[in-house]
């Protein structure tokens, strides 16, 4: 597991100048034959898949929760106390099934995202996201109500996030017919030219 910060970690404009550089460096290296075959549509939707990166399906209202015993340093919830000094407490869990690309969940949506008040992680090997309240036998219905308000506005940030990768699939279709015209056009002035040399 590693810990995360989600929806604020990652600039979707460069995921697109990202996706945009490897449209124009894929298909400067098609073959002329692939846009006058009659397959180019074959071509256009192999990249388009290749290309395509979906948002992990996510339902924050919907967590399985756990409690589970760990040993933690006691100055998380005495500060001043020794370092070496551990306590064993109650810590409140809540996983949460992210099937897909999880890491595009750290993409920043255009929406204020709040501060959690938990820890977050990601377990891509389990598709989960988990969070960790250590502090929730201190207290719990603080907790609780801390966590109810964080997820309400985490699926705000989702749904805005989702719209968001909607119009980046649009420009990235447009990006793929922009590229395919300018290469076709090169390929055009250039048998035009041989053909004139003749």
């Amino acid at each position: 597991m590693q810990k995360i910060k989600l929806f604020s970690q990652y600039n979707l404009d460069a995921l697109f100048l990202k996706t945009q550089k490897e449209i124009d460096d894929q298909i400067s290296q098609w073959p002329d034959h692939y846009f006058y075959s009659g397959q180019i549509q074959l071509h256009v939707e192999t990249l388009r898949t290749s290309l395509r990166v979906d948002l992990p399906e996510i339902d924050f209202k919907n967590g399985r929760q756990v409690m589970l015993e760990r040993i933690l340093p006691a100055s998380v919830f005495q500060p001043g106390l020794r370092n070496n000094a551990n306590v064993r407490v109650d810590v409140l869990i809540f996983e949460y099934q992210a099937i897909g690309h999880i890491y595009l969940l750290g993409c920043c949506p255009p929406i204020i995202v709040p501060e959690p008040p938990g820890d977050w992680y990601v377990d891509p090997v389990h598709q989960q996201i988990i969070i960790e309240y250590a502090e929730y036998e201190k207290h719990p219905r603080k907790t609780l109500i801390a966590h109810q308000h964080y997820t309400a506005s985490l699926q705000l940030c989702y749904e805005s996030l989702k719209n968001e990768f909607a119009v980046f699939y649009k420009k990235m279709n447009d990006a793929i017919d922009a590229a395919i015209t300018e290469r076709k056009s090169e390929i055009d002035d250039m048998k035009r030219m041989l053909d004139f040399l003749k």
